[in-house]
Parts: C-alpha cells; structure tokens; sequence
C-alpha cells in the first residue's frame, strides 16, 4: 500500500467589477493510484500587476487584468480610503 498526496489547481474563474481571480485547488490522497480523499481550498487575488502572481496563475490572469482593470480598482481603493478618513 502506497499512499500518495496531489495538490492541483480546480477552479479558475474572475468575479465582479473589478475581476477578482479566485482559485479553487483539490489535494486529493491516493492509495495504489486510487483516490480515497478530496478536500478543497480557495484563494483570492484582486488585480495587481501580473508578475506579483504566483507563477502558476499568471497565465490566467494576463488576458484579464489589462491597465485598465488594475488602475479601476487602485481607483476604488483610493476612494475607500478617502472616504473613511
């Protein structure tokens, strides 16, 4: 009997407004090649410049997170700030 630990990424998808990445990974636990186990963990980014992503996810977010979209939401934030001063 072998048991086995693989982490992979599951879920890539982009919510809202300003296009937050979030990600879905699966670690699953396998014995003899056979998954006996699955848990699930997320994360989530908001747009910054590609390059401070992990590597694995910067494919993903290269054809989203134009200029445009990350200077929105430094916007948004700037006036979140702003506005609870």
């Amino acid at each position: 009997m072998s048991l086995e630990k693989s982490t992979t990424i599951d879920k890539v998808e982009f919510v809202g407004l300003h296009k937050t990445l979030c990600v879905r990974k699966a670690t699953s636990i396998l014995e003899d090649g056979v998954t006996i186990s699955t848990s699930y963990a997320r994360e989530s980014y908001d747009p910054k410049p590609v390059s401070e992503l992990p590597f694995e996810l910067q494919p993903y977010a290269e054809g989203v997170w134009t200029d445009e979209v990350i200077a929105g939401f430094q916007d948004y934030i700037a006036s979140l700030e702003e506005a609870a001063e």
